[in-house]
């Protein structure tokens, strides 16, 4: 009992955050749908669970998988919809601002890159006086091996300790052909 009784606060759940997210009233989802309305406010209040067929046609109607009316469509949909709004949003020019790589994960970086995306990249001045530190640990946990970079004076600059020299031209441009090859084998 305690089963069904959790199938039916959960498929509430995701009624209730589908109908939120399309911005759509109870009423309205249940005369397009073709349920009575009293009907449709069991299911959403969890007083009743509908059949798989009604829950094939809720997805349909909300764009979803009958099945994920049983998992938490919140969570998983959550960042659906920043990927979805970045997508939308540069469709035409398929650029993506930079910012947006500290919020996604490597997987949906890949699917972007995939998709076509590229990054606008910022210019030297917009990365002046940042510093871009890289670090790892040995197995051991005893050797923090830690490097960074940083531009200063219109030149990329890598530091390790006290130690901070430029980088040569030439060296950037390797270092972009590296990078550029190692986007092109994940995407």
């Amino acid at each position: 009992m305690k089963a069904v009784e959790a199938e039916k606060s959960r498929i509430s759940k995701n009624i209730k955050y589908l109908l939120e997210v399309k911005q759509i009233s109870r009423r309205q989802a249940s005369i397009d749908l073709g349920y009575k309305y009293t009907t449709f406010c069991d299911w959403v209040n969890g007083n009743s669970l509908p059949s798989y067929s009604v829950l094939e046609r809720l997805g349909e109607y909300f764009n979803v998988e009958p099945w994920e009316f049983y998992e938490d469509i919140s969570g998983t949909k959550r960042r659906a919809r920043v990927l979805a709004a970045y997508a939308s949003a540069f469709a035409d020019a398929k650029l993506l601002n930079m910012n947006i790589l500290d919020s996604v994960e490597d997987a949906q970086l890949k699917s972007l890159l995939q998709s076509g995306f590229k990054f606008r990249h910022k210019t030297l001045e917009e990365y002046e006086g940042v510093n871009i530190k890289l670090s790892s640990s040995s197995a051991d946990d005893k050797t923090d091996i830690s490097t960074e970079l940083s531009v200063r004076d219109n030149q990329l600059f890598i530091s390790n300790g006290d130690v901070s020299f430029p980088v040569p031209l030439n060296k950037v441009i390797q270092i972009m052909d590296i990078m550029q090859a190692v986007l092109d084998e994940n995407s």
